[in-house]
Parts: structure tokens; C-alpha cells; sequence
């Protein structure tokens, strides 16, 4: 691997094709510089880049040294699911039969959101989607589920 080299301020990289002595002089022939030369011109060899994965992870320089960190993983993108859908994903996540969800329709207490549920919400609907937060948190309070099914619900959202 070719030798890297760093001045004060710029980051490892190879030789210039020009560098400027102190005393004015310029060279222009990286294979003929001295050490000397280099140092005087204010490059300093960088010690040798770490093994890293580069579909993971990226080398940092912090001006002297070498280091690693990791890629964070892209946002994922959810798909929008029919109202069928997401009615599916939280039988699952709940457990809840046919007898489950037509009490849960016919209960009066959650009667207008089962109402908002079916006039407002448009057929396909997103995760980020207020009324998801709106829905799900008005089906805790009812009773029929509980913060974890919420979260279980929400991280078995299928993505796109």
C-alpha cells in the first residue's frame, strides 16, 4: 500500500506532486523526495489504516490518528398496508380471534374511533400515519391491548 501522509491540517493521503521546502524551493518529483524534504515541507507519515469493513464501517482521521465507526443503518422505509392489513397485523400481535374483534366493534366506549377507523382513515394507510399513534393508543385505553402489543405492532410493520 502506498505511504500516507498528513500535514497539520489536511488529512492522510498520498504525496502531492509538488511540495513547498521552507527556504522557497519546490520539488516535483515524489519518487526523489527525501525524508527530509517531506518533513520540511510539513508532511508527516500517518501510521497504516486500520483493517475496517468498508460496507459497515468508515475511517475517521482525528489529525493524528486513525479510527473506526460504524455505518448506521439506513431508516427503514415501511410499505402502507390496507386497513384489512393492519387489522390482521394486530390480531396477530394480540392474539385476538373472531370473537375478539366483534366485541371490540360492538364495544360503545370505542364505538367513535371504530367509526373514525372506517370514514377517515383512507384505505391504505402509513405507519407514521397519526391516526396509527391515535388508534392504537384509544385501543389501550379500551383495554384491548396494552404498550407492548403497540410496540410489537409497530415493529412487525412490514417495510417496503
Amino acid at each position: 500500500m502506498t505511504q500516507l501522509y498528513h500535514t497539520a491540517t489536511s488529512a492522510p493521503a498520498p504525496l502531492p506532486f509538488r511540495i513547498r521546502l521552507t527556504d522557497g524551493r519546490s520539488r516535483t518529483d515524489p519518487t526523489s523526495f527525501t525524508a527530509e524534504e517531506i518533513a520540511d515541507a510539513g508532511y508527516v507519515a500517518a501510521p497504516p489504516q486500520p483493517d475496517h469493513d468498508p460496507a459497515t464501517q468508515r475511517l475517521t482521521w482525528d489529525g493524528s490518528a486513525w479510527g473506526i465507526e460504524d455505518i448506521p443503518a439506513p431508516d427503514p422505509v415501511y410499505r402502507a398496508l390496507t386497513k384489512l392489513e393492519a387489522m390482521t397485523l394486530f390480531r396477530h400481535v394480540t392474539g385476538m380471534d373472531d370473537a375478539g374483534e366483534l366485541a371490540m366493534r360492538e364495544d360503545p366506549a370505542i364505538k367513535l374511533l371504530w367509526m373514525k377507523w372506517e370514514t377517515d382513515v383512507p384505505q391504505s394507510i402509513h405507519r407514521d400515519n397519526p391516526v396509527v399513534e391515535h388508534f392504537l393508543s384509544g385501543l389501550i385505553a379500551a383495554g384491548y391491548a396494552d404498550v407492548e402489543h403497540k410496540a410489537a405492532m409497530l415493529d412487525g410493520w412490514p417495510t417496503a
